[in-house]
């Protein structure tokens, strides 16, 4: 999605919606990918997502009194 801001009715800013961006190369790359490899790309992120869970719950831990 492209918007266009006007600035003080001079200037014209482009936005361009990242999100966007990347779910198109996210499937461009995984067009170009064995099921294997897709299979574990998948897996590695998952794992690095839950990674960061038990990493934010350990440090509420350590945070509480």
């Amino acid at each position: 999605m492209l918007n266009a801001v006007r600035n003080m009715g001079k200037k014209v800013r482009i936005v361009l919606d990242v999100t966007e961006l990347g779910r198109a190369g996210g499937r461009a790359r995984a067009a170009n990918m064995s099921a294997a490899e897709r299979s574990a790309s998948a897996r590695a992120a998952a794992q690095a997502r839950w990674a960061k869970v038990k990493k934010l719950k350990r440090a509420a831990k350590r945070a509480k009194p």
